[in-house]
């Protein structure tokens, strides 16, 4: 709705132009139809910008700024719609000066209007972040070259913040009141108080809402923003629980487990031992784009995780499969066999996968994260996936799974991270198998 009144203003001031050129009352007798429809939407606009700005989620001087401009636009399109449609006389000598001079200053009005608007919503910097020249460098990090010197504030868990958080927990646009854009604002918190207890991260309110049931209404990211991974949401609990959220501290000062030094590495492309030896991805054909038609067709959502890497998570939505026809998901999952081996990351929640698909599930080789909740699984589905070599990460949330399961999930190779809340296992059940295996498992119960 906010951006209806730039296309008809627009459209009417290039009405104007082009009927001075063409001589045509068509379009002339268009103008005011569009300054009308930009009027009204430019009012429907003004009232719900208002709305939004009570949220107190926006810098106040932008808010204001943006919303007198509007003010301003909205008042002029009226008195340009009626002297359009001469409920304002002016004289006919002035008549074509007037119009001009009107379109033109709401060209104007508008363009400056939603410049404003871009600030609030992307930034004060969102027309030249992205320029080869005239923007001030942020200070760049020096590369380490061994994992131990890298401080776990700047190099690991400010640039997840920064490609999952900031977008809109800035400056300029702070939703809940909480800003994430350094340490002093990281620690005045939010609405809510503070969003981080040092030492604790799963009482930390920031960890809290990434842990939530995606379906929450608040759970971080919301609908529509890329979630943190789990290996990003395991930085972000080791600095917590193990920094005491410090954000001068390095992973040579404290002791970091294994798997987190693997991740780390991972991410600042030190190879899994933190020496400057990157890790690569699995080397895999080019996916045909006439499969790709076919997979979105059928309802996959496909996202390449690398450019150029043909790579890609794979996700078919939420309910795409339904209790009527349970049968679809075979010939859906029979379809997805054509590009296994680019399959890195599968999510197939809500969509009626039972034990018989796992055995095709097993085909994709290179499959590292899988996300089978919300679906009819047992114990004798899982147990097929245990001689799976790649599965990292395996979301089990209300599925019918028992304790029965637990042994396949110690004795899957890689395996680091499982969830399974609400499902029978307890984690009275758990315990048995820390005393009696030396493999590091994140088992996550939910909240």
């Amino acid at each position: 709705m906010v951006h209806l009144p730039i296309g008809f203003l627009v459209f009417a001031f290039l009405l104007e132009i082009f009927s001075r050129f063409k001589k045509d009352n068509t379009l002339t007798n268009a103008i005011p139809l569009a300054l009308f429809a930009g009027a009204a939407s430019a009012l429907i606009a003004c009232i719900l910008g208002y709305m939004l700005s009570l949220s107190g989620d926006y810098e106040e001087d932008m808010v204001d700024s943006h919303f007198w401009f509007g003010i301003a636009t909205t008042i002029i399109t009226f008195l340009a719609w009626l002297i359009r449609i001469e409920k304002i006389k002016i004289p006919k000598t002035n008549q074509v000066k007037t119009n001009i001079s009107t379109l033109t200053l709401l060209v104007i009005l508008v363009s400056v209007t939603g410049h404003y608007g871009g600030n609030l919503t992307h930034g004060s910097d969102y027309l030249t972040k992205y320029l080869p020249f005239g923007k001030t460098e942020k200070a760049a990090l020096i590369p380490v070259t061994n994992i131990e010197d890298a401080v776990v504030y700047d190099y690991l868990v400010n640039p997840i913040l920064e490609n999952k958080c900031l977008s809109c927990h800035n400056a300029s646009k702070m939703k809940g009141g909480l800003s994430l854009q350094d340490s002093l604002a990281i620690m005045e918190g939010g609405k809510n108080g503070n969003i981080l207890i040092a030492g604790n991260a799963l009482k930390s309110e920031m960890i809290k809402r990434v842990l939530l049931n995606p379906s929450h209404d608040d759970f971080m990211p919301p609908e529509g923003k890329t979630p943190l991974t789990e290996e990003e949401t395991a930085i972000l609990t080791y600095w917590i629980d193990n920094t005491n959220a410090g954000f001068q501290t390095k992973v040579g000062d404290i002791k970091t487990p294994e798997n987190i030094i693997k991740i780390a590495s991972n991410f600042l492309n030190l190879g899994d031992g933190g020496n400057n030896t990157k890790t690569a991805l699995p080397t895999v054909n080019k996916v045909d784009q006439s499969d790709i038609k076919l997979l979105i067709a059928e309802g996959f959502r496909l996202t390449e995780l690398v450019f150029d890497s043909n790579i890609y998570e794979v996700v078919l939505p939420s309910k795409t499969v339904t209790e009527s026809n349970p049968e679809a998901i075979s010939e859906k999952l029979e379809k997805l066999l054509k590009i296994k081996d680019n399959v890195l990351w599968l999510y197939l929640e809500d969509n009626q996968v039972t034990d018989d698909q796992i055995n095709t599930i097993n085909q994709f080789k290179n499959l590292q994260k899988l996300k089978l909740d919300k679906n009819p699984i047992s114990d004798t589905g899982i147990s097929k996936i245990v001689s799976h070599k790649n599965i990292r990460s395996l979301n089990l949330y209300s599925t019918n799974i028992t304790k029965n399961s637990l042994e396949t999930f110690y004795n899957m190779p890689n395996l680091q991270n499982v969830y399974i809340w609400e499902t029978e296992i307890t984690k009275e059940d758990v315990l048995p198998y820390t005393k009696e295996t030396d493999k590091t498992l994140n088992i996550v119960f939910g909240s």
